[in-house]
């Protein structure tokens, strides 16, 4: 394969989605020059977003990947400038600070090398910067927070209200979801129309994906954004211990180096780990960075379940945010007497008509025909639950199955432990009293699933038990950082994407730092 010089530059971030673009905008507001590659299309909203659920599953990775192991999992993940955000639903809490220590807490998996009172700043920098709309002080909860959300919290749907009341019934406390929606006009954005498309690309500028705002933001400041150019190795130069940048395929096949002084992954907990072993090389045979052997492994997703409501009243739950316009965390810290540790949140949840009776329900004939007739009486929740790490559970590189371009695919090897599955039971069983609380005269419990890939990369204080130190760089290798959930150590009982921005905003002031010194040549 013949390659040709492509570009020059301090710093290539491979994968513009939520860390990346972020990374991106934060390292061309430092003036650096600074490359950003991705491997799916570079999205025209107004062109190319349509409210048409079938449509938009353009939007959804679709490169192949195998799987294995007694529970085999394949989180979904998006594809495109803005990875993720595109598809995503907005909902932004941040973790509690009992997530980061639960080892010292709990005696379960290894606690983080950070804590919440370190990430406080950038959680609040995201949220100021993303556009959060929420209500400070309204989870019981939460950690300590410095200052208000920057935009009121979206109010309560219809079905909203419902939940909220059933929650109340059981004596929890009902609160507005967190959300990257805009509640009103902000930052040149429009607020939201409640078209109940969130999971469709958003047309408006309401729903916050770094297509929207971080990545023309680093383009204002001179970053380079290359699309539908897949990375397939990061170089690596053995006199210097330093990688050297980063090879990609275009559209055509066609193989192009960037050079850069810096090389940031944040290609998604999948690719990041497929990306650095298929980068190997003599000094580390076993993937890129990877002396620890830890590259792949501690692989986690977060057991998730829906469980949906009919009531005898019109819900109407599509008119409005489709996830998280209620949430409860009532269940969500470590409670002895329930038989297994940690805990979930419940976030309302109806989707959209097409994903509701294609992927909602493994059902069939009349009784799918029931669920499809009452679609306009269904309010829900998806619970959502912290699922423990285990080093047996890995992304690897399958021998056999080879992409498009010949290369490896990622093979997904994964298994629930009990305490995931107990936990994960305990939420639909809540789930389902609250339905019936707030007036539910049928429930349906979804099968166990799976969301939030994380933790094959992760960071901790040494090297022979981590890939990456606290600033999101390798033990290994100085010039390489990691900056997506694949850092992650535990995986909280709630979203991650805000985490895993707060995490990439404090690596790109230590990187930003540390070119600056000259320490990373």
């Amino acid at each position: 394969m013949t390659t040709s010089q492509d570009a020059t530059c301090d710093v290539v971030v491979v994968g513009v989605g939520a860390c990346g673009g972020l990374m991106l905008k934060e390292l061309a507001d430092a003036g650096m020059r600074v490359i950003g590659v991705d491997a799916g299309p570079h999205y025209n909203p107004a062109v190319d977003f349509l409210n048409d659920e079938a449509e938009m599953l353009k939007l959804l990775w679709s490169g192949e990947r195998t799987t294995s192991g007694e529970n085999s999992i394949n989180p979904w993940s998006g594809t495109g400038v803005g990875g993720g955000t595109l598809v995503w639903c907005g909902v932004t809490p941040r973790f509690q600070p009992d997530d980061f220590r639960i080892r010292s807490v709990d005696g379960l998996g290894h606690d983080w090398p950070i804590g919440y009172d370190e990430l406080e700043r950038h959680y609040a920098q995201v949220e100021e910067d993303f556009g959060v709309a929420g209500l400070a002080g309204e989870n019981p909860y939460e950690g300590p927070r410095s200052g208000p959300f920057p935009m009121p919290p979206l109010p309560f749907s219809y079905q909203g209200q419902v939940l909220a009341e059933g929650v109340k019934r059981l004596g929890g406390h009902p609160m507005h979801g967190p959300l990257a929606i805009a509640s009103v006009p902000y930052r040149g954005r429009e607020a939201c129309i409640n078209c109940g498309f969130c999971m469709q690309g958003c047309r408006s500028s309401a729903k916050s994906t770094t297509l929207f705002t971080h990545v023309p933001q680093a383009m204002a400041k001179g970053a380079r954004v290359i699309s539908n150019a897949f990375v397939h190795q990061v170089t690596y130069d053995r006199r210097r211990n330093r990688v050297t940048g980063v090879d990609y395929l275009d559209a055509d096949g066609k193989s192009h180096h960037i050079s850069a002084r810096a090389v940031v992954v944040a290609a998604h907990a999948v690719e990041t780990p497929r990306l650095l072993l298929m980068s190997a090389n003599t000094t580390f045979p076993n993937g890129l960075a990877n002396s620890s052997g830890l590259v792949g492994k501690n692989f986690m997703a977060h057991p998730t379940c829906t469980v949906t409501g009919f009531f005898e009243d019109r819900i109407n739950a599509y008119r409005g945010p489709t996830m998280g316009n209620v949430l409860s965390q009532d269940w969500y810290r470590n409670d002895g007497n329930r038989g297994f540790a940690r805990g979930y949140t419940l976030e309302s949840f109806v989707p959209g008509p097409f994903f509701y009776a294609s992927n909602y329900w493994n059902l069939w004939g009349a009784e799918l025909k029931e669920v499809i007739r009452y679609y306009g009486h269904a309010s829900g929740w998806w619970v959502v639950g912290e699922g423990l790490p285990d080093d047996t559970n890995t992304v690897t590189l399958d021998p056999d199955v080879k992409d498009a371009h010949g290369l490896p695919v990622a093979h997904l090897h994964h298994r629930w432990a009990e305490n995931d599955l107990a936990l994960i039971h305990h939420g639909a069983q809540k789930a389902k009293d609250v339905l019936e609380a707030a007036g539910a005269w049928k429930v349906k419990v979804g099968p166990v699933s799976s969301a939030h890939p994380m933790g094959t990369v992760r960071m901790g204080e040494r090297g022979d038990t981590a890939v990456l130190n606290d600033h999101c760089q390798s033990h290994d290798v100085p010039n390489l950082f990691v900056t997506d959930t694949s850092v992650f150590v535990t995986g909280g009982g709630a979203n991650i994407t805000l985490t895993a921005m707060a995490i990439t905003l404090r690596a790109s002031r230590y990187l930003k730092d540390q070119l600056r010194l000259g320490n990373l040549n």
